[in-house]
């Protein structure tokens, strides 16, 4: 049976036939301490092109496509993902940019075409990671970059705990930083590590809640709503507890 993380049919079709799911995970990252803007961070880890073609494989709903348009970038911005749903939400969020339905293990992208490619947090989504990291170098030009970002092992921990505790299955990084290094330095000759470590501290069980609802697992339980409040239940089980701590941990590598 097909995991459902990398199940791609239920990727494209369920879980992000929009961007709701998504959007609600990235807005946890609001309670992060310190706040790390993390697209900021990625896209200044190199020096952008001042043309050509950057292409974002997994781009989502955009928010990279639309730094690059707010940076200025000249150039042509291509952003490429499985799901409609999210294509829509891009082309809203990055005008610009060009768009294409497609799967990252047989991109419409000749040879050498992209100086950047970005693969943020995408690569435990694909059945064959390490065929998809071959094609992400296919498309890339000699002496170009890739920057993939992965979330490490210990990323989201304590949410997980509480999630697995409630009876609701939560399945590990399929592909975890770590994980990550491994399979690219098997293929580029120069592979740079950036961790971004940094706690969420969510005051209350909504963030919670809105968070477990946008995991794959809950489109396959009946009664989310009672896992919902038995997870809350569990974490703010008391007026003493003031916020529920979680680790977050995510990073890129640089590849050239």
């Amino acid at each position: 049976m097909t995991e459902l993380r990398a199940d791609q049919a239920f990727l494209r079709d369920v879980q992000y036939r929009s961007d709701a799911n998504l959007a609600a995970r990235q807005s946890i990252y609001g309670y992060q301490q310190p706040r790390v803007d993390l697209v900021a961070e990625v896209l200044g880890l190199v020096d952008l092109p001042s043309a050509g073609l950057i292409a974002d494989i997994g781009c989502g709903n955009g928010r990279y496509l639309a730094e690059l348009t707010r940076r200025g970038f000249l150039g042509r911005s291509l952003g490429i993902d499985l799901s409609a749903g999210m294509l829509a939400a891009a082309r809203a969020a990055a005008p610009p940019a060009g768009l294409a339905a497609a799967d990252v293990s047989a991109l419409p992208l000749g040879d050498g075409v992209a100086r950047l490619t970005l693969a943020m947090h995408m690569l435990y989504h694909v059945p064959d990671p390490a065929g998809a990291i071959r094609e992400l170098r296919r498309v890339t030009r000699p002496g170009g970059a890739v920057i993939v970002g992965l979330n490490g092992a210990g990323h989201m921990r304590e949410m997980r705990t509480a999630i697995e505790q409630a009876g609701l299955g939560y399945p590990r990084e399929r592909v975890s930083l770590d994980e990550g290094e491994t399979l690219l330095r098997a293929v580029f000759p120069t592979v740079t590590r950036y961790d971004f470590p940094a706690q969420l501290r969510l005051p209350g069980p909504e963030p919670v809640a809105d968070y477990v609802r946008s995991i794959s697992q809950a489109k396959k339980t009946p009664d989310i709503e009672a896992v919902i409040r038995d997870i809350t239940g569990r974490i703010f089980r008391s007026d003493a507890v003031a916020s529920f701590n979680v680790t977050a941990h995510a990073g890129c590598l640089v590849c050239v």
